[in-house]
């Protein structure tokens, strides 16, 4: 069986959203000559990734493209297809100031890239980004062994795909699935993830913050 179908098969399954909701995908005010801003509100789904190609294709090609997320969570195969479309199509992630991005939304983050294809993501000092273990589509934890061990495998390479600290992910794996481990300024930094400082205005460790 090849990843995709592992991931289509067995994500698709036991990790949807109930169809009728699903992340709004709309321009941020940040829009501007140089720069395609979208806003991603709401849950995540596992088609969402198609959706925002639709969006994109609609709006002028320009050389940056960032997306500022907003989201409890959702799908886990809906967050790791969009982190993956981040990381193919070069797109920013960004956490602004008193939002939150959880679960599927902070497994979608990890996709951040630049139009040079390095690691891009921001968060701030005021802004929650969490991880924790997945669960079910019903919202109870997943116990069949064997799935359970091949979905942690699709999220491991995940995370290889998309360059992602290994810390991160032990965080994942060790925080319930029930609760929320919510990633503080520092280890942020160190993970080497922008955090913009709400106070300042500036990123916190670039010169003259």
């Amino acid at each position: 069986m090849t990843l995709v179908r592992l991931i289509t098969g067995v994500l698709a399954f036991v990790l949807f959203v109930p169809p009728a909701i699903a992340l709004d995908f709309k321009l941020h005010d940040n829009n501007s000559k140089t720069l395609n801003a979208v806003l991603a509100t709401g849950i995540v789904k596992w088609d969402d990734a198609d959706r925002l190609d639709r969006f994109l294709s609609r709006q002028p090609s320009k050389r940056h493209t960032a997306i500022y997320l907003n989201s409890p969570g959702g799908s886990l195969g809906g967050g790791i297809r969009l982190g993956e479309y981040f990381k193919r199509n070069r797109i920013k992630t960004v956490v602004e100031g008193h939002e939150t991005c959880a679960s599927a939304c902070a497994l979608a983050f990890l996709g951040g890239t630049d139009r040079k294809g390095n690691r891009w993501m921001s968060s701030t000092t005021t802004s929650r980004l969490g991880f924790h273990a997945f669960r079910n589509a019903d919202g109870a934890r997943y116990e069949d062994t064997d799935n359970t061990q091949r979905i942690v495998g699709v999220i491991l390479q995940y995370g290889q795909r998309v360059g992602a600290p290994m810390e991160i992910f032990v965080r994942n794996f060790q925080t319930p699935a029930d609760d929320m481990y919510w990633f503080s300024t520092e280890e942020l930094l160190s993970l080497s993830i922008k955090v913009w400082d709400m106070q300042n205005n500036c990123f916190v460790g670039e010169k003259n913050c």
